[in-house]
């Protein structure tokens, strides 16, 4: 069986001497023009030479002469689209340093583009432009297909960037008021809960109405965004595209992860853990939340008295407010009839009144612990045990699990 094998040659030299020797080679570059090339490429090694450190050492003339050859290089492919025919035209007519030149001021332009998705304050390019160039054209030179993947890349933030902004102000947060090293995600995270479950939302939200927005967006089963087509409509062309894929990654990503954890787990807590910064609050939702934490630490105390953090205390709680009682430290005989009572009338019915429990009154860096406990531990346990017609044996069972002020009947 015969077969042909085709070999494909790659040309790895910098596009700069691609194009002379393209030049060179049918002879639309004479030996007038390329005495000229040497000069400027002289004139302009000691110039780099001398930006980024002296033109008096050898090593970094030679560096120079690298970062040439990059700058150059970047500017004929960029202007000539890769066409080495192109390219040869512009190195005729055009001087290596103006060649020199715009592959700088490409790369100043990439710098002028965001890199990531916080939002910060507007920083002169100036600070942080003779590193870059530096390390764009000698440690890794900037080739052209690299320039456009990362052009391509930060034009995309910037657009996010853009939409956030345009979000904000839609809710009444100027672009200023935002420049404080926010979350471009969480802000946009936060109109898309609000477009999820408001009809006609007019701010942003605070702690204490997160909670109820999380509740909402929990149960809710379809997708529908009230307010986004609204929103769409009057959104710039340039930003629809972005705000559609702002939505799917909602869908997709954000929303799965609300659902299956806690409204405290979002909150900037004390304890902030990774997902408090999924979400953006008012501005003065930390003060806000401060206070709400003092107010709930001391019902916290007024309900537990004092002792939040005792097993026993805990599992009296849960089990009378899973049963629809009253919240309770301590449970005496007649509370615990009146709960082996409702249990066997109603079960343990009250998981959405248990639920709002946790969320309002228990601290929130204890939510998801006490949730784990109910949900894994004590709530099919104690189900076990309350199931028992034996009425000693319930009272029993719940004097070894909760703070019990009666004397076991097994003892």
């Amino acid at each position: 069986m015969n077969a042909t094998t085709h070999l494909a040659t790659v040309d790895t030299r910098p596009f700069f001497e691609q194009a002379l020797a393209h030049g060179r080679a049918r002879r639309l570059i004479d030996d007038e023009r390329l005495a000229g090339i040497r000069s400027e490429g002289a004139k302009g090694i000691v110039q780099l030479a001398s930006f980024f450190s002296t033109s008096h050492l050898r090593p970094e003339l030679e560096a120079a002469r690298t970062r040439l050859v990059t700058l150059v290089s970047l500017a004929l492919e960029m202007a000539s689209g890769g066409d080495l025919a192109v390219a040869t035209e512009l190195l005729r007519q055009k001087t290596l340093l103006s060649l020199s030149k715009a592959g700088a001021d490409a790369l100043r332009s990439l710098l002028s583009l965001p890199q990531d998705l916080w939002l910060e304050p507007p920083v002169p390019i100036a600070q942080f432009e003779k590193p870059m160039l530096s390390f764009w054209t000698l440690d890794q030179p900037m080739s052209f297909e690299r320039f456009q993947a990362e052009k391509a890349q930060r034009e995309h933030v910037r657009a996010q960037h853009e939409l956030c902004y345009w979000l904000a102000e839609r809710l009444g947060v100027s672009r200023k008021n935002l420049q404080m090293h926010e979350s471009c995600e969480a802000v946009i995270n936060s109109v898309m809960l609000l477009l999820l479950t408001e009809k006609a939302p007019k701010k942003f939200f605070s702690p204490n109405q997160f909670v109820k927005l999380h509740s909402a967006a929990a149960k809710k089963r379809k997708h529908d965004f009230y307010a986004l087509p609204t929103l769409t409509e009057a959104a710039p062309p340039s930003l629809c595209p972005v705000l559609d894929e702002a939505r799917q990654r909602f869908v997709e990503k954000v929303l799965p992860i609300l659902k299956s954890h806690s409204a405290a787990a979002f909150l900037h807590s004390v304890d902030a853990g990774p997902l408090s910064s999924v979400f953006y609050f008012e501005a003065d939702a930390l003060d806000e939340l401060t206070h709400h934490d003092q107010e709930k630490e001391a019902l916290w105390r007024k309900i537990t008295g004092g002792k939040g953090t005792d097993p026993y205390v805990l599992c009296t709680l849960l089990l009378t407010v899973a049963a629809g009682m009253e919240p309770r430290s301590t449970l005496r005989k007649k509370d615990a009839l009146e709960l082996v009572a409702r249990y066997r009338e109603h079960g343990f019915n009250n998981d959405e009144g248990l639920a709002t429990f946790i969320q309002q009154v228990v601290p929130f860096q204890m939510q998801s612990d006490i949730t784990r406990l109910w949900n894994e531990d004590l709530g099919p346990d104690a189900r076990d045990h309350l199931d028992d017609d034996d009425v000693d044996h319930v009272l029993s069972y719940l004097h070894d699990t909760c703070s019990a002020t009666f004397l076991s009947p097994r003892k």
